[in-house]
C-alpha cells in the first residue's frame, strides 16, 4: 500500500481492533500526518457487525472529533473515502504517555516512575480534556497511555474515540463484547459497558496517574488498593487519599466530575509542593555516584543498535542510567553553560522550538554560520554526552535545585542514530534515552568541545 486517497503512506504507527493508523505525507505541503483507516483486525467481527455499520461508526467518530475544539482533544484535519474504505487524517504526534512511561507490549511489566510535577501536569490536562468531552455528552471509555498523545509544546491530547458512547447511545452493542482496555477500564465498564458514565473515564485517568507515580498498575483487592506512597516515598498522605477516592470500585464513591477531580488534585499538588519546598532549607546536594569521568564522553556520532544500547551505555531495562554522573554546570551567560568535567560548552536555552532530526543538523549549521557565542564548533551531542547532564528525577531536583537549562526543554536530539528511520533522543526531565522517528520533533541543545 503506497497511497490512501491523496496521502503517501510512510509506515504503520499502530493497529487496533477496528482500525490501523499510518504515518503519511500530505500532498503539496508534504506535512507528516497520522492516517486512521477502517480495517478490522478480525474478520469474524466484521461479519457480526457488517461493513456498512462499521463505516457508519467510523464516520461518526470523525464527526465527534471534528466537532470538538479543545487544547487537550486531538482534532480531525480531514476525512474521506478511499474506494469504499473510510479514513480520517489527524495531527501527527511523535510522543505519547505510553512511550513516555515505557509501557511495553506486556502491560503488566513495571514502567518508569514519573516525577510528581510532570505527572500532575499531564493528568490535569487529561481531566481538562475530559471536562470538554463530558460536556458534549461523550464518554470516551478507552483512556489509557497510548491514547494520550504529547504535543511538541508538552500538551496532552486525547485521541481514539472508536469506543466512545455519545449522549447515552450505544452504537455498537454486541453481547459479551469487551469495551475498553484491561487494567485501565473501570469495574462497571467491564461488567456493563453500556451503563458506564463519565466516572468510568475518571477511574481510567486515576489508573494512569497511579501508574505514572508508582510505575505499577492498580491492583484492586476486595475493593481497596495499595496506597501509592508504599511504592513512592515522595508521595504524601494527600496523594493516597486522592487516588484511593478516584479508584473506588463503586462509581458513587468517586469524584462526581472531571472538574471536581481536577480541582481537588490541584489542592493536593499545591499542598505537597509547599511542604516539599519547606524541606529545601535542610537539603544539601550530595555527590553523584560517579564523581568524575575516567575518560571524556564520546564525541563522534555513531549508529547504536536498539539491542546493544543498554549494555553499551549501562542503562536499565527502561533505558535509564544505572548511575548518574555528577556534573558541575557553570553559567557562562544566559545562553551558554560550561561543564568542567567534560570540557563541553552547552547551549543553555536550546533552539527554542522543536525540529525534526534533519532540521536539527541544519540548525547546528545555522549556529556555526552565525558564530553563536563566538564559536563555530557547535554540533549535536552524542548519547554519551547527553547522559553526562542528566540528573535523577527526584523531589530535590524538581523543588530545591535551580534548573541548568531552560525549563521548557523536554526532549533533546542526539547525533547518534538507531536505524535508517530513527535516531536517539534524551528526555532530560525524566532522565532516559529513547528512539524517535526522524520526522518526529525534539529540541536542540548544541555542544561545543
Amino acid at each position: 500500500m503506497n497511497k490512501i486517497g491523496r496521502y503517501e503512506i510512510c509506515g504503520r504507527l499502530g493497529r487496533g481492533g477496528m482500525s490501523t493508523v499510518y504515518k503519511a505525507r500530505a500532498p503539496i505541503t508534504e506535512r507528516i500526518v497520522a492516517l486512521k483507516v477502517l480495517k478490522p483486525r478480525d474478520e469474524i467481527f466484521e461479519d457480526l457487525v457488517g461493513w456498512p455499520k462499521l463505516k457508519e461508526l467510523f464516520i461518526e467518530e470523525a464527526k465527534i472529533m471534528g466537532g470538538i475544539t479543545h487544547d487537550h482533544v486531538a482534532k480531525v484535519i480531514d476525512a474521506d473515502l478511499d474506494d469504499d474504505t473510510p479514513f480520517m487524517v489527524l495531527e501527527y504526534f511523535s510522543h505519547s504517555i505510553g512511550d513516555f512511561i515505557g509501557e511495553a507490549y506486556k502491560v503488566e511489566q513495571d514502567t518508569r516512575v514519573i516525577s510528581i510535577p510532570r505527572s500532575y501536569m499531564y493528568i490535569s490536562q487529561v481531566l481538562k480534556g475530559l471536562e470538554r468531552l463530558h460536556f458534549a455528552g461523550v464518554v470516551h471509555r478507552d483512556i489509557k497511555p497510548y491514547n494520550m498523545m504529547i504535543t511538541n509544546d508538552d500538551r496532552v491530547k486525547i485521541i481514539d474515540f472508536g469506543l466512545s458512547r455519545v449522549r447515552g447511545e450505544e452504537s455498537l452493542a454486541i453481547p459479551g463484547m469487551q469495551v475498553g482496555s484491561p487494567y485501565y477500564a473501570a469495574p462497571e465498564q467491564m461488567a456493563a459497558p453500556e451503563r458506564a458514565d463519565g466516572r468510568a473515564d475518571l477511574f481510567s485517568a486515576a489508573v494512569l496517574m497511579y501508574r505514572m507515580l508508582t510505575g505499577k498498575l492498580v491492583e484492586l483487592t476486595h475493593g481497596t488498593i495499595e496506597p501509592p506512597s508504599h511504592f513512592n516515598q515522595d508521595l504524601s498522605d494527600g496523594w493516597d487519599q486522592f487516588l484511593c477516592k478516584a479508584l473506588a470500585s463503586q462509581p458513587d464513591n468517586r469524584f462526581f466530575s472531571a472538574q471536581e477531580m481536577r480541582l481537588v488534585l490541584e489542592d493536593v499538588f499545591n499542598e505537597w509542593q509547599t511542604d516539599s519546598a519547606a524541606t529545601c532549607r535542610w537539603y544539601q546536594p550530595t555527590e553523584g555516584d560517579q564523581p568524575h569521568f575516567t575518560q571524556r564522553p564520546r564525541a563522534n556520532p555513531i549508529r547504536l543498535m536498539y539491542k546493544d544500547i543498554r549494555n553499551d551505555l549501562q542503562l536499565d531495562d527502561l533505558f535509564r542510567p544505572h548511575h548518574f554522573h555528577q556534573h558541575q554546570l557553570q553559567v557562562v551567560s544566559s545562553l551558554m553553560l560550561y561543564d568542567p568535567l567534560t570540557g563541553l560548552h552547552w547551549q543553555r536555552q536550546g533552539s527554542g522550538y522543536t525540529l525534526d532530526w534533519h532540521q536539527a543538523h541544519s540548525y547546528v549549521n545555522y549556529l556555526n554560520g552565525h558564530t553563536f557565542q563566538g564559536k563555530t564548533t557547535w554540533r549535536l551531542p552524542t548519547t554519551e554526552e547527553l547522559l553526562s547532564i542528566l540528573r535523577p528525577p527526584t523531589v530535590e531536583r524538581d523543588i530545591c535545585l535551580d534548573p541548568s537549562f531552560t525549563p521548557t526543554i523536554h526532549w533533546l536530539w542526539s547525533a547518534d542514530h538507531c536505524n535508517k528511520k530513527q535516531a536517539w533522543m534524551a528526555d532530560i526531565l525524566e532522565s532516559y534515552l529513547g528512539r524517535q522517528d526522524l520526522e518526529g520533533t525534539a529540541s536542540v541543545c548544541a555542544v561545543s568541545g
